[in-house]
Formats: C-alpha cells, sequence, structure tokens
C-alpha cells in the first residue's frame, strides 16, 4: 500500500478501514468494528486538508487525513461518552491539559442542545474527541508532532541508522566538549544533525546495495528502501542521548591544575569513572519506564520538537493546506527562522554587543554600585524589564515548555530576586562585602578563596593552614539558593510522594508483578500510543537490571581501586538515596521540564561523612547527580521512541552502544585539554584569552569545597539559618497537601456558618477566585524558579523568555491553534540551528581563526562592560568597603572546627 494515500473521499463507495489499513497491524476492540458514517469521514478529512482558522487544528507533516479519520473515528456515541467521562475523572488535576477542552468534553456529555447544534454535529464531535483521548493524544502538542496509527515495517535499526547515529555521537560529543568550557558555551545543536541527517541518509539509501540476510523470518538489508521517519529519529536518539558531556564536569575538577590537578586520574581512571556515570542512569530509566514513559500525563515537552522537526525533515506537508492565510511549508518556515537568525546573531554578539546583554539602565550612572545591582544584567540581579535582544541569551527554549510552569517559575523568580536584594543591602551574612550574584568562594578579605592555603598533601584540612587563613565565604545569592535548595529539595519529596502516591505504588508494583509474572511492561496501559506499542517487543525488566549492576560493579571500582578517600559503602548509598529521589525529579520534568536536583543531598551528606575532605564529596557529587541526570536523558529518549511508535528494544541497544563511544570521545578531549590548552596556564582562568572560564567546573569547585573541605557542619555553624530550610521544606509539603484534602471542607463549615447572602459573595469573589489560582498551581514547579540566581543567572536570562512563552505558549496555542501547531516548533528548531551556525563559525573565527584578537571597538561594544556591573561580574566591587580591621566575619578564635 502507499505509504500516502488520496485524499479524495470516493462518494460511490464506503470505505472501511480494511480498505484504508490494508495489511498493516491494527488492534482490535470491542468498538473498532463500529464503521463510522462516510460522511463524518469525509467531514474529517476537509477539516485537515483545506483552511484554517484560530479554532481548528492541523495533522503532523506526512500524516494521511483518510487514514488518520478511520485511526481516531472507532468509537461509537456510548463508548465515546464513556471514554469522556473516564478523562475527565483521569485529567481534572492535570496541568498541561487545556482545560477548555475539557470544560467541551463537559458540554458534550451534556448532548446537542448544550453546544447549540443538531444531533448528528454533536455525534460527531463528541466521537472525535473521545477518538483523541482513546486513541490519539488529548494534548494538542502531542497530536501536532504524532501520527494515530503506525506502520510496523518501516526500516528502524538498519545499518545505514547506525553508520550515521555514530558519526555524529563522535562529532557532536567532540565539538560540544571542547567548547562546553568557553562562555558563553558553543554547542552543534541537535536540529542541526537532524537537518544534515536527511540528506545523508537519502545518499545511502541511493549508493549504498541492497546485501542482506533473512533472519527469523525477516529480511535484514544494508538498503531496505528510502530513507524512513524511524530512521531519522533512530539516528537522531543515538546521538542525541549520548552526545552531552556527561561528566566532564567533574573530570576536569579532578585534572585541571586550577583546580585539584590530581595526577593518578588518567585518560584510563576517566573512562571507567565516566562508564560507571553512564550505566547507572541508563539502568534506572528502564526501571522508571512505567512511571514516566507509559502513562499519558508524562508528557515530556522538551521531547516535542525534535519530533516535529524529524516529521517535517522527512515527510512533505499536504500543500492544499492554508493557515490563518499562510501557505508556506513548515519546511520553508524552519528555513527562514533559520536564515534570519544565522544573521542576527552577529548583531548582538559581534557588532553590538550592547544588544546582548541590554543593561541600558546602568548607562544612566554607570558607577552607581545600588543601580547595578538591581539592574545590571552581567552581575546584577537583571531587573530590567527590556533586558537582552538575543535569542540564545533570553533562552529560546521558552518556546516549546507550558506556559503555566514558566509563568509560575518566573514569578517565584522575581520574589527570590527581590528577597536577595534585601539581604544584601541589609548585609545578612556578611553578603555585602561580596559581589551579590556570584557562585565564587572568597576569603575574609573579599578575593577569591585558595583552598590550596588550608589543605596538606592528602587534600585534607590543615588545622593551623586553615585557623591562619579562616574560613570560606559565599555571596549572598549564594546562600540563598544554597537554603532554598534544601527548602524546594525536603518540599518536592514530601509533595510529590504523596501528591502521586497512587501512580508510584502501581509504577512499582507493575514493575514487581511484571518479573514475577513475566508480563510485558505494557501492562495495565490502554492509551492509544500503548496499544499502537504492543507490536514491539519491549526491553525486559532484566536487561535493564544487567545494565544496572554493571554499573554498580564499575562504581565501586572506581572508588576503591583508586585513592579517591571515599569508601565501598557510599555506592550503596547512591543507589538507594538515587534510586527513590530520582522518582520525584522525573515525575517533575516530564510534566514541565524542571526538577529536583540530585546534586544538593551530595553536596550535604559527603560533607557530614567525611568534613574536611574534599575529595570523596568530589566523587559523590559526580556519581550522584549523573545517576539522576542520565536517568532523565534516557527517559526522554524513550518517550520520544514511544510517541513515534520506535522498538523499544532498538533504542535499548541504539542508546548502550551510544554511550560506550561517548565516553571514548570525551575522555579524548579531556586530554588535549591538558597537553595543549593549557599551554599558557590560563585555562580555567577568567582571563582566558579564548573565554575557555570553566564556569561549570568552577560552581563545582566551589560546592566541594563549600561542603566537603570546610563540612557541612561547618558550613551551618558558619551560617546556621542554613539547616532550618530542610525542616522548612518538608513542614510546607505536609502544610500544602493538609490544605489540598482540607479547604474543601473548610469550604463546607464556613457555608454552614455564614449567612446565605454574605456566603454567596464570599464564594463568587473570594474563594472561587483564589481556588482557580491554586488549581493551576504546582508548587513544586513553582518554586523551581527560586533556585534560578548565582553564577551570575539573573533575569536577564529570563524576562525576554517570558515575553516568548506567553506569545507561543499561550495566546498563539489558544487563538490559532493550527498555526502553532504547524510552525511553533519549527521556529523554535531555526532559531536554535541559526544560533549555533553563527556561534560556531564566529567562536572558530575570532576565538581560535584568523579573527582571533579582533574586536570591534566602538560605544555600542563597550558602553554596557563600561561600570559596576561589569565590575560585580569580575568580582572587582562590592556594595560595602572592608572594616577598618581590614576583614569581615568572624575573629579568628570564632572560626568553625567541628571536623
Amino acid at each position: 500500500m502507499s505509504e500516502h494515500l488520496s485524499d479524495d473521499v470516493s462518494e460511490e463507495k464506503v470505505i472501511t478501514p480494511n480498505d484504508v489499513f490494508g495489511e498493516v497491524k491494527t488492534f482490535v476492540t470491542s468498538e473498532s468494528e463500529w464503521v463510522p458514517p462516510n460522511e463524518w469521514i469525509e467531514r474529517f478529512v476537509a477539516e485537515y486538508t483545506g483552511h484554517h482558522d484560530g479554532s481548528t487544528e492541523t495533522l503532523a507533516p506526512g500524516t494521511d487525513p483518510l487514514r488518520a479519520a478511520y485511526a481516531v473515528l472507532t468509537l461509537e456515541e456510548d463508548a465515546a461518552k464513556g471514554v469522556l467521562v473516564d478523562g475527565l475523572k483521569a485529567y481534572r488535576q492535570d496541568y498541561t491539559i487545556d482545560h477548555n477542552l475539557l470544560a467541551r468534553c463537559r458540554s458534550l456529555l451534556e448532548g446537542p442542545e448544550a453546544l447549540g447544534t443538531d444531533r448528528n454535529d454533536w455525534g460527531y464531535q463528541l466521537c472525535k474527541t473521545a477518538g483523541f483521548f482513546h486513541n490519539w493524544s488529548c494534548y494538542a502538542e502531542v497530536r501536532a508532532v504524532t501520527l494515530p496509527y503506525d506502520d510496523v515495517d518501516e526500516p528502524c535499526e538498519t545499518f545505514r541508522a547506525y553508520l550515521l547515529g555514530t558519526l555524529w555521537v563522535c562529532v557532536v560529543t567532540a565539538v560540544n566538549t571542547f567548547f562546553s568550557q568557553r562562555q558563553p558555551g558553543i554547542s552543534i545543536p541537535g536540529q542541526l544533525v537532524q537537518l544534515l541527517l536527511v540528506p545523508m541518509g537519502r545518499g545511502l539509501a541511493l549508493l549504498l546495495p541492497d546485501w542482506g540476510f533473512t533472519f527469523r523470518g525477516k529480511r535484514h538489508s544494508l538498503n531496505p528502501g528510502p530513507w524512513s521517519a524511524k530512521e531519522q529519529l533512530f539516528s537522531t536518539i543515538f546521538f542525541g542521548g549520548a552526545s552531552t558531556i556527561g561528566n566532564f564536569t567533574g573530570l576536569l575538577d579532578l585534572r585541571m591544575p586550577a583546580f585539584f590537578g590530581l595526577k593518578w586520574v588518567t585518560f584510563g581512571y576517566a573512562l571507567i569513572l565516566a562508564w560507571a556515570n553512564q550505566l547507572f542512569g541508563l539502568g534506572m530509566a528502564g526501571i522508571l519506564r512505567r512511571l514516566t514513559v507509559y502513562p499519558t500525563t508524562a508528557v515530556w515537552p522538551q521531547s516535542l520538537p525534535t519530533l516535529a522537526l524529524n516529521r517535517t525533515l522527512i515527510s512533505s506537508d499536504n500543500k492544499r493546506e492554508t493557515i490563518n492565510k499562510w501557505k508556506i511549508s513548515r519546511f520553508n518556515a524552519f528555513l527562514v527562522a533559520t536564515g534570519i537568525f544565522i544573521v542576527w546573531y552577529w548583531i548582538p554578539n559581534q557588532f553590538f554587543g550592547a544588544l546582548r546583554i541590554f543593561n541600558w539602565m546602568t548607562w544612566i550612572a554607570p558607577n552607581n554600585i545600588k543601580l547595578a545591582v538591581v539592574t545590571g544584567g552581567y552581575g546584577g540581579m537583571g531587573f530590567n524589564p527590556i533586558s537582552t535582544f538575543d535569542p540564545l541569551t533570553s533562552g529560546s527554549g521558552a518556546m516549546n515548555v507550558p506556559f503555566f510552569a514558566q509563568f509560575q517559575q518566573f514569578v517565584m523568580r522575581v520574589i527570590s530576586g527581590v528577597i536577595i536584594i534585601i539581604l544584601y543591602f541589609a548585609n545578612v551574612s556578611w553578603g555585602g562585602y561580596l559581589p551579590i550574584n556570584s557562585n565564587g568562594i572568597y576569603n575574609n578579605k573579599g578575593k577569591t578563596y585558595n583552598v590550596s592555603m588550608v589543605l596538606d598533601e592528602k587534600l585534607q584540612v590543615d588545622i593551623d593552614k586553615y585557623n591562619d587563613y579562616g574560613p570560606p565565604y559565599y555571596s549572598i545569592s549564594n546562600l540563598f539558593i544554597t537554603g532554598a535548595n534544601f527548602m524546594y529539595y525536603t518540599f518536592s519529596i514530601v509533595y510529590v510522594f504523596i501528591r502521586y502516591r497512587e501512580q508510584i505504588v502501581k509504577a512499582y508494583y507493575g514493575v514487581v508483578m511484571n518479573v514475577v509474572k513475566r508480563r510485558s511492561g505494557y501492562h495495565g496501559f490502554t492509551d492509544g500510543n500503548t496499544r499502537m506499542m504492543l507490536a514491539y517487543p519491549e526491553a525486559p525488566e532484566w536487561w535493564y537490571t544487567i545494565l544496572f549492576l554493571f554499573g554498580f560493579v564499575i562504581s565501586i571500582i572506581t572508588v576503591c581501586a583508586f585513592p579517591t578517600q571515599t569508601p565501598w559503602w557510599t555506592i550503596l548509598a547512591i543507589v538507594g538515596i538515587g534510586a527513590f529521589l530520582t522518582v520525584p525529579w522525573v515525575i517533575i520534568q516530564s510534566i514541565a521540564d524542571t526538577g529536583i536536583q540530585l546534586g544538593t543531598i551530595w553536596q550535604v551528606l559527603p560533607g557530614l561523612w567525611f568534613p574536611g575532605e574534599p575529595l570523596p564529596q568530589l566523587m559523590l557529587l559526580m556519581l550522584g547527580d549523573a545517576f539522576e541526570v542520565m536517568a532523565g536523558s534516557f527517559t526522554n529518549n524513550l518517550k520520544m521512541a514511544h510517541y513515534a511508535r520506535m522498538p523499544p528494544r532498538a533504542v535499548f541497544r541504539g542508546h548502550v552502544i551510544a554511550c560506550a563511544i561517548n565516553v571514548v570521545i570525551y575522555c579524548a578531549i579531556l586530554q588535549v585539554y591538558l597537553s595543549f590548552f593549557n599551554s599558557d596556564s590560563t585555562l580555567c582562568q577568567w582571563d582566558n584569552p579564548q573565554h575557555m572560564v570553566c564556569a561549570g567546573p568552577h560552581g563545582v569547585y566551589a560546592s566541594v569545597i563549600q561542603f566537603g573541605a570546610f563540612g557541612t557542619n561547618n558550613m551551618f555553624k558558619l551560617y546556621p539559618k542554613l539547616s532550618w530550610c530542610f525542616w522548612l521544606g518538608g513542614i510546607l509539603g505536609v502544610g500544602w497537601i493538609a490544605g489540598e484534602y482540607g479547604l474543601p471542607r473548610l469550604h463546607n463549615r464556613i457555608k454552614g456558618r455564614m449567612e446565605a447572602s454574605r456566603f454567596a459573595w464570599f464564594d463568587r469573589y473570594i474563594w472561587t477566585t483564589g481556588g482557580r489560582i491554586l488549581g493551576t498551581l504546582n508548587p513544586a514547579i513553582a518554586l523551581s524558579g527560586a533556585l534560578n540566581w548565582s553564577g551570575n543567572n539573573n533575569l536577564t536570562y529570563a524576562t525576554t523568555g517570558i515575553y516568548i512563552a506567553w506569545l507561543f505558549q499561550y495566546y498563539l496555542k489558544r487563538r490559532y491553534t493550527a498555526w502553532w501547531q504547524k510552525y511553533a516548533y519549527l521556529l523554535f528548531a531555526g532559531i536554535n540551528v541559526g544560533v549555533a551556525i553563527s556561534g560556531l563559525i564566529g567562536t572558530l573565527v575570532f576565538s581560535f581563526g584568523a579573527g582571533k584578537g579582533v574586536s570591534f571597538k566602538w560605544r555600542g561594544n563597550t558602553i554596557s562592560q563600561a561600570g559596576d556591573d561589569w565590575k560585580l561580574y569580575n568580582s572587582e566591587v562590592a556594595y560595602l568597603p572592608l572594616p577598618e580591621k581590614g576583614y569581615f566575619g568572624l575573629d579568628r578564635n570564632q572560626y568553625p572546627e567541628n571536623w
């Protein structure tokens, strides 16, 4: 059967599902034997192939409208009603779903009169909406990038997919790792590689011979036909899931002379430590599939732009489609956006730098420290309504994350920023003597803390040296986010485990029963995506268990066979704590693209277990944090494969192979760093001429000193209020849950005790309004916004992003749904590709190539760095001068010594 069926619907013949699907495997349910009226089929096809206004939708590129109609319209009226009733129960507390859709479902259940239409139109709308819920997705963003049917014979795990995936793992890992320590960082975005994969894949389809063999009744060939969408996505997942820099940050801290500079950390040791990091997370992701992949509410919004671009590059648009008078194809829209931002990038980054960090408020009085603190975009807090004209700075990722999540985080970010400013000017915890928004560590004279002044040859604290030099001090923003992390950590754990307890229990029970009864991981999930995935055998639980155990053994080797000063039992702690706490992280991440950072716990615990010993703290921070990060990354890829109907076993094999290659490449790049780029002894220093300042390793190093060398107990003695935050978070979590369960009962009590007229006013203007606000608030997501400070991260990097989020994720998504479905993700991809191409060229030319040292010095490039804002960024100025005694903080006889 042809991949693309005709859009014309015959009037002479009633088309049946068999005519549409042919030999393609389908899944028969009790309602699938019902055949929709032919006029409904015609209407569905017409709705998705003609002109669209703001109230309609469009199909993903390459979707056959006729086939989609039969895939969606499988429910007769009674079954459709049952689906909607179940959907209203299941999604009543879902933050991601469009609640206008739920309101429409309620109207549909009331009958034709509620919609003011005839019975036939009502029946069509009822069955179509229920078909979305049952056979496809209730989320418009998911329907925009997926198909409601599947071709099980479409090539996926092929030789050419592995060949191209391996090539791009090598290239992307090398480039991204090499430039990761530059500020601003430069990387090859996945969207650019997706674009290049298409001509390369189609080229192989033309050049390779059709050589192959048959195994178990299925033929495997070097060239199974045209380059397919599943091959394209398989290659994308192959390089995308393993092209990150992994634990490269921690390895830099171990190896670079600017930090620990340990000679025994060789290339071989880096390899096994990196593999341990990768394998732990992969095994955990597989265990969590029932909680984070199969549930429909686990949307994983960051995966949707990748799916949108993948289908756009492989499949053509319906040429008869017009959306709000726009006829341009998705691919052309992507190319236009790419071209615009290839050109635009050069303006704020090379020719008019003031547009990138547009700290125009500080230009009024460049040397006014208070103005710089509040409005500065470099070292200040960035309270500036027009803060940047550079999408790389503002965060174009705002175009694909749900607006409800971004808005809540932004509001909390503003509130927390105001609190930090108040604390700074009040000189709380000596913060006024330091830059307000730095993640560095300082001595009591406001200079960078030199840890070598307090450590002995065993990398442990020497008490006499410590008493001569003093304890480390931290900026007020660093202290604030440390405490906020503690509070957020315990709050989210309590909130998520109580709020999502049913899903969590069901997931873990399912894992156990799958093993005991040898059932498929799909068991218990009946949505359309999972029913289509039944055609593909799931990767067994024991595959992931073996991977997990292998990572466990290697991790023990990395800490016991080398002088890491870290006992073997700490790996048991990582497994136990990590397995327990990764659950709330992936739940929040799957909803709102943000999550709990496990790094917090691996700062505090090693500082309690090994006070005065920074090396064990760094080891556990690397292994424990990677446990979470890799689990989230691979889970996201599993969800993409689920949406695209890709064989799970193929994805498992591809990801394991890709991770093995990835580790070798980025460890090799580290060798290049050591042997070449430290020749002038400025690598990872702020004065590095290539801007290789290693901001990430500096942050990790500060954390290691803060909790490892100095010790958690000493940290809490120097800053006693920090320890309260753990308890405060847990108490607030319990209180919030109690409020969710108790407020409805309180409402009834108020109603019984208040006069009817007064209660009506109270209920309408106070209770209902407050309930609507609280009903859309996810506190675990909102509170994460308070963590986005320190390290010179400020509102400059969020304000323009929230404008973009409102436009794309709220206004256009609701008012012009079809336009948003067709173009939003492609514009996002185009911006990223354009910025990346220009950024990479600019870096190669002006930092390493013929233009090295060349700068365009004029007022537009220098004005933003001419005042106290820039000095704050470089730790050259603070709000308060040093006291007359020459230092701030504790006197020598007050230094904490609780080791």
